[in-house]
């Protein structure tokens, strides 16, 4: 469950006013380990640490300072995402794996959409070969004959179900691959 701002004040507020961590964990339905995090956070940096800034940016110089503090130096993941303000260590965390699969690089995500310099553009009709034509007239009319049968309430047979199937498991893999 998220928190939100004024939850985090209140979870601090009451662990202050002497609330265990168990009992604040059943209330607000998270984990004792979140609890203890914005706590120690809150005592380090202030209740405004915890307010919520839309999409965060980090540079990558930060990031590999953060990461080498782990992975070189020792440090817990939490001890380092307290020291440096982070909403959470599991951002850390995830900065690490990503570190470790791209070959102890930083990748920076891309903003933004996609580019549609790597895809291939699709055939105009009139590019086609008469042969990819007659298939796709063919892929047409046998959808439309599906189609109108559904309309009809006509039963579709064994081969119609296969095409189909066929059918959608082609869409998904061509949406899988891009």
């Amino acid at each position: 469950m998220k928190l939100s701002y004024e939850d985090k004040i209140k979870i601090y507020q009451l662990r202050k006013k002497g609330f265990t961590e168990k009992s604040l964990t059943i209330k607000f339905r998270v984990n004792r380990a979140i609890i203890k995090y914005i706590v120690a956070l809150i005592n380090r940096h202030g209740i405004e640490i915890v307010k919520k800034t839309k999409n965060q940016y980090y540079s990558p110089q930060i990031k590999l300072e953060m990461i080498n503090q782990v992975l070189l130096k020792g440090h817990s993941t939490r001890e380092i995402s307290l020291q440096c303000g982070l909403p959470n260590w599991g951002i850390l965390s995830n900065w690490i794996i990503q570190y470790k699969k791209n070959g102890y690089t930083i990748v920076e995500k891309k903003k933004g959409r996609p580019s549609k310099m790597g895809r291939k553009p699709k055939k105009t009709w009139e590019k086609l070969t008469p042969l990819e034509k007659a298939k796709q007239e063919i892929e047409y009319l046998r959808t439309e004959v599906i189609f109108l049968k559904k309309l009809k309430g006509i039963p579709l047979d064994q081969k119609d179900l296969q095409n189909i199937k066929a059918k959608k498991l082609k869409k998904w893999s061509t949406k899988d691959s891009h």
